[in-house]
């Protein structure tokens, strides 16, 4: 993910150094990608305090947040305040301000790999009814996009989520859809939780989970012959689209460093 401007009318920051180490407790021998969010540490203040990924085991995920990692942390020179031998290492970060603007993408695998999608929904073809095992009711106006099976490529946009287990469609599916066929779920554009993939670098589709609060402002689609646009149901509702991707722009006022503070361990 990456900062597009600030809702000030201010551009993208400009990177800045801070001492960074990728593990709360430990000298880090975990990769950390660039674009991935970046906290304060502040549980084992013995180690003191210090910039940290912000999905580090054993914090508070997103806690005290307040960057985007502009390089990538490697496997090894990685060190603690505390370290017996060795200084921290310096990495630059984009300053995350609770007005900044955060654009990211509904990946299919996070950075290391590890798959985004979702799976398990079922439909009837010329149905209006996506059934799925469990779903939170906060959907009214997101979509749902087909990676695989015989609806592959088709976009829908969610006229209804109120069930617990459905979504209803606005126009009917084409085919039928299978508990085996992948496919993403892109929130509205409003959203209030997005959920950040494990590397936390970008969304992953999660139709059960809440995820972290956040401010959405839009959603974008980007295909092959589609330049990037916001997704429009008058427009791109039941649309075939192959290999489309689709980004979601948002702010992280909540629990932000630079107006919040540093929360108490």
């Amino acid at each position: 993910m990456f900062i597009v401007r600030d809702l000030s009318g201010a551009l993208a920051p400009i990177p800045i150094e801070v001492y960074y180490n990728g593990d709360y407790n430990a000298d880090s021998v975990t990769k950390r990608y660039a674009g991935s969010l970046v906290c304060i540490a502040n549980i084992d203040i013995d180690d003191g305090l210090f910039y940290t990924f912000a999905g580090a085991s054993g914090t508070t995920a997103m806690e005290n947040v307040c960057g985007i990692l502009a390089e990538e942390q490697g496997t090894s020179g990685n060190y603690l305040p505390s370290d017996g031998d060795y200084g921290m290492a310096l990495k630059k970060m984009y300053p995350l301000l609770p007005t900044s603007i955060v654009r990211a993408e509904y990946v299919q695998a996070d950075a290391a790999g590890t798959a985004n999608y979702d799976t398990g929904a079922t439909g009837t073809a010329a149905s209006t009814t996506f059934t799925i095992t469990s779903v939170e009711d906060r959907c009214n106006g997101g979509w749902i996009y087909m990676l695989n099976g015989d609806e592959q490529y088709y976009l829908h946009y969610i006229e209804n989520s109120t069930s617990t287990t459905s979504f209803t469609l606005a126009t009917a599916l084409n085919n039928a859809v299978v508990a085996a066929d992948d496919w993403l779920l892109i929130e509205p554009a409003a959203a209030s939780v997005l959920d950040f993939n494990a590397t936390y670098t970008d969304i992953k589709s999660e139709a059960a989970a809440g995820g972290e609060i956040v401010t959405g402002i839009m959603h974008y689609i980007s295909a092959p012959g589609i330049d990037f646009q916001r997704l429009d149901r008058n427009k791109h509702d039941n649309l075939y689209v192959p290999h489309a991707r689709f980004y979601h722009d948002f702010c992280i006022p909540y629990k932000n460093a630079w107006t919040t503070g540093i929360t108490a361990a």
